[in-house]
């Protein structure tokens, strides 16, 4: 008894002696978080944009032993991609999760990946990012930005309440254009109609109310908006890419020790690598949910897909010079027909 006694108390002084150690260990991995990286997103809790940013997070603390982590903005909380940069210029946000619309606010070029009707597969995309990811993220770090890297929200597709299977069709359309999204208004201008110009939050009750018919986005961020049940046909020839990346600032960035900023850059790319394919498949899956739904797809013949390619042209053509230069259209250009062996 005497001994069972015993081996009970040193049992109980191991726990205690465990528990504190432990105690002492998780208070000294929140004392040491002293690098704490605000980022913003627009990104909605829940989604697999933010499960994936969660998950980087959270290899970047257990790698850095707690003394970095990052504090998240999401749901659009912090404002749309343009006010994040200012945000991200002024430092009240170190980073940020940013569309093509807000990288091209910082750097103008990099809406050359989001021309429309240029990139017909995703091998396309990647291949042309590729080619030209050093010379941009040159060009981001000119401007004060680091890229941590590279993502996008997948194939971006025109939806209508009306059939839209020919130019001509897309002629008679309503469509909506993000206000800040210069490449969307040049686009829709070379179709010869002017799009109405507003903010995410109000193309819900404007197509409700039929001031707008016909908008565009990735088929999963669509459903996410429950956009999907407010439209009928969806044409099946991709607009554009919806390209986008991970940055922080410069001064932030060049604040963080040497292998703290090697282990940021180590997990986001395996990150990166994993939410664009995941992306790309949960895109598939909500194509497949929205044809389920009883949406119409709409396959644009040879003929259609040719005029589509020479309203992508003109547009394109009319933004360089103002956004990119024309000798990146170029090459753009030229990536693109040695690939396709032309």
């Amino acid at each position: 008894m005497r001994r069972a006694a015993q081996e009970e108390t040193i049992m109980r002084a191991r726990s205690s002696a465990v528990a504190a150690l432990l105690v002492l260990v998780l208070g000294a991995q929140a004392e040491a978080a002293e690098y704490e990286i605000k980022m913003a997103t627009l990104a909605p809790e829940g989604s697999l944009w933010m499960k994936e940013l969660q998950k980087f997070d959270s290899r970047v603390q257990q790698a850095t032993n707690g003394e970095v982590r990052f504090k998240f903005y999401f749901g659009g909380i912090a404002g749309d991609d343009k006010q994040v940069v200012e945000k991200l210029k002024s430092g009240q946000l170190h980073a940020a999760g940013l569309t093509g619309v807000g990288l091209g606010d910082i750097v103008p070029a990099f809406r050359v990946m989001e021309i429309p009707f240029t990139y017909r597969t995703y091998q396309e995309f990647d291949l042309v990012l590729s080619k030209l990811s050093t010379w941009f993220k040159n060009q981001f770090e000119e401007k004060g930005f680091v890229v941590m890297g590279w993502a996008d929200t997948g194939f971006v597709y025109l939806m209508s309440k009306k059939k839209l299977a020919t130019v001509d069709d897309v002629r008679k359309a309503k469509p909506w254009a993000w206000d800040v999204d210069q490449v969307a208004v040049v686009a829709f201008k070379a179709f010869g109609i002017n799009p109405t110009l507003l903010s995410l939050e109000s193309v819900t009750t404007n197509l409700d109310a039929g001031a707008i018919d016909t908008v565009y986005m990735a088929p999963a961020a669509a459903i996410a908006f429950s956009w999907h049940k407010q439209v009928s046909y969806l044409v099946d020839f991709p607009l554009t890419n919806g390209a986008g990346a991970v940055v922080v600032t410069k001064s932030y960035w060049n604040s963080l020790p040497e292998n703290h900023r090697q282990t940021i850059l180590l997990a986001a790319k395996e990150t990166m690598k994993t939410f664009r394919a995941k992306t790309r498949k949960e895109n598939d899956a909500a194509l497949a949910t929205m044809k389920s739904k009883g949406i119409t797809f709409l396959k644009p013949s040879d003929k259609d897909i040719q005029e589509f390619g020479s309203v992508g042209a003109k547009a394109a053509d009319q933004l360089a010079g103002k956004l990119y230069s024309k000798k990146l259209l170029e090459k753009v250009r030229s990536i693109l027909a040695k690939h396709r062996g032309k």
